[in-house]
C-alpha cells in the first residue's frame, strides 16, 4: 500500500508539473489577443483564486477550526507561488524563451541543495546522476546549442534564476506546511497568497477597464486552471510523500509539455536535437527514481543469505 501511495504522489506531481507546461503556450496566445502582462498574470491568479475556494467549500468547517498561526503559514506559503509567475513573466519580456526556460529549469538542482542546506540530508548517488542527466537534457532542449545565440541581459538573468529559486521554494514548503489539512483548503490558502502579492505588483485594473469582456475570461479561465488550481493542488497531495530532490527532478517533465504545446499550439519548430533533450530528461527522471529502489533490492539479497 505504501508503494501504491509513493507512485500515486509522483504521478500528483508530474501531472501538476505537466501543468505548467502548458501555460507558456497559452500566455503566448494571449499576448497574441493584445493582452497585457499584467492583465494576464492578475486574472489568472485571481480566477484561481476564486475557484479553489469554491472548490473547498466542503472544508470550511475544518477550516474554522484551524488556528490563525496555521492559515497565516499557508498564506505566507503562497508568495512563493506568486513570485515564481512574476518573475518568471518579467524575465520572458528580457530574454529568450529557450535561455529563460533554461534558467528557470536551475531549480533542478537548488532542490537538491535545499534539502541539503535545510534537512542536512546529502541528495544520493542516484538522485545526482538524475540532475545531471536532466540537466544535459535541459541543454539541449532549450535549443541553445541549434545555432542561435540568446539575448543575454542582465536583469532578465537574475529574474530567472530567482524564478528558479521561487519555484523550489513553493515546491519545499508545499511538503512542509500544514500538511495534515486537506489539500483542497491547502491549496485555496496558498493561492490567497500568490494572489495578493501578485495583485500588489499588478493591480486589478482589468476588473473595470473592459478587459475581462473582450476575452480576457477565457484565457483567465484557462491560466487558472492549468496554473494556479491543478499545480497547487496536486503538488499539495504529492509532495507530502516525497523528498525535495524527488519533487524537483520530477518538476522537469514541464520542459517537455512546453516544447509539446509550443509546436501543437504555436506551430513553432523543434529540431532533432531538442526532441533529442526530451528523451534525455524523461531518462533523467527514470535514473532518479531507480535509486529507490536497487538498495531495496540488495537489502532483501542479502537477508535472504
Amino acid at each position: 500500500m505504501e508503494k501504491n501511495n509513493r507512485w500515486r504522489a509522483i504521478v500528483y506531481v508530474l501531472i501538476g508539473a505537466a501543468s505548467y507546461g502548458v501555460l507558456s503556450s497559452v500566455v503566448k496566445l494571449a499576448y497574441g489577443e493584445g493582452f497585457t502582462a499584467g492583465e494576464v498574470t492578475g486574472s489568472q491568479v485571481l480566477t484561481g483564486c476564486l475557484a479553489m475556494w469554491l472548490l473547498s467549500i466542503p472544508q470550511w468547517r475544518r477550516f474554522r477550526q484551524l488556528s490563525g498561526a496555521t492559515v497565516a503559514k499557508m498564506i505566507g506559503s503562497g508568495t512563493f507561488t506568486g513570485m515564481t509567475g512574476i518573475f518568471y513573466y518579467q524575465s520572458l519580456q528580457k530574454l529568450d524563451a529557450s535561455f529563460a526556460v533554461l534558467l528557470l529549469f536551475q531549480f533542478v538542482w537548488m532542490g537538491l541543495a535545499a534539502e541539503w542546506l535545510f534537512l542536512r540530508r546529502r541528495p544520493g548517488r542516484m538522485q545526482i546522476a538524475g540532475a545531471v542527466v536532466v540537466g544535459g537534457g535541459t541543454l539541449l532542449a532549450s535549443g541553445l546549442l541549434g545555432g542561435s545565440q540568446p539575448a543575454y541581459d542582465g536583469l532578465g538573468i537574475m529574474l530567472g534564476l530567482l524564478a528558479a529559486v521561487s519555484y523550489t521554494l513553493s515546491m519545499y514548503v508545499s511538503g512542509r506546511v500544514a500538511t495534515e489539512v486537506p489539500a483542497t483548503l491547502r491549496s485555496a490558502c496558498i493561492l490567497t497568497g500568490a494572489t495578493i502579492l501578485t495583485l500588489m505588483v499588478y493591480p486589478p485594473h482589468f476588473i473595470w477597464n473592459g478587459s475581462l469582456l473582450a476575452g480576457l475570461w477565457l484565457w483567465a479561465l484557462v491560466l487558472g486552471l492549468f496554473g494556479m488550481i491543478l499545480p497547487p493542488y496536486l503538488f499539495a497531495k504529492g509532495a507530502p510523500k516525497l523528498n525535495t530532490g524527488l519533487t524537483t527532478i520530477l518538476g522537469s517533465v514541464e520542459l517537455p509539455v512546453v516544447m509539446l504545446c509550443s509546436v501543437w499550439l504555436l506551430r513553432e519548430h523543434a529540431d532533432g536535437w531538442q526532441w533529442l533533450g526530451v528523451a534525455i530528461i524523461l531518462m533523467g527522471i527514470g535514473v532518479s527514481e531507480w535509486k529507490g529502489r536497487f538498495p531495496f533490492r540488495r537489502k532483501n539479497k542479502a537477508s535472504a543469505t
